[in-house]
């Protein structure tokens, strides 16, 4: 759902692993393809082949390793994550919420929103991590933290 609320009209759907491995080099700036790699569970192909693409497109940047010339460091290119995924990430879900159940009213959007705001948080707290966290707008300049639980009545 967060991919459908994030795609520009028309854009062809992203793979899983492009999903994986976007926010594995968001979250590790200065990584190799190794520790991609082991941190996904992908393949170093598939790895490989993905950050090469996303490098042309600009999305990544790549750089030698100045203590290891054989490796190659991978980061986001931050003018695009600045620019383009923030003005992503600060785009609602309920355009998409409403194409995945057809015929929901506003207050079903606003609820359904509002609960998986909720269970984002449990499992945020559940978890105490923040592998694969989807980063919003107003955190692309802070450090990954996870968002305050609220106490809710039940």
């Amino acid at each position: 759902m967060a991919v459908a609320a994030t795609a520009n009209p028309g854009e062809q759907p992203v793979a899983a692993s492009t999903l994986a491995i976007v926010e594995d080099v968001a979250a590790h700036p200065g990584t190799s393809i190794s520790q991609i790699v082991e941190r996904t569970s992908l393949a170093q192909s598939l790895v490989s082949g993905t950050t090469a693409r996303l490098t042309k497109a600009g999305a990544l940047v790549q750089e030698q390793d100045p203590n290891d010339r054989r490796r190659t460091l991978v980061s986001m290119n931050e003018k695009m994550r600045a620019e383009d995924f923030a003005e992503r990430g600060a785009r609602g879900i309920g355009d998409a919420i409403r194409r995945a159940i057809p015929g929901a009213n506003d207050t079903q959007i606003a609820e359904i929103e509002s609960e998986l705001d909720h269970l984002v948080q449990q499992l945020f707290h559940s978890a105490g991590t923040q592998a694969h966290r989807v980063i919003s707008a107003q955190e692309l300049n802070s450090p990954l933290e996870p968002p305050p639980i609220p106490q809710r009545a039940r």
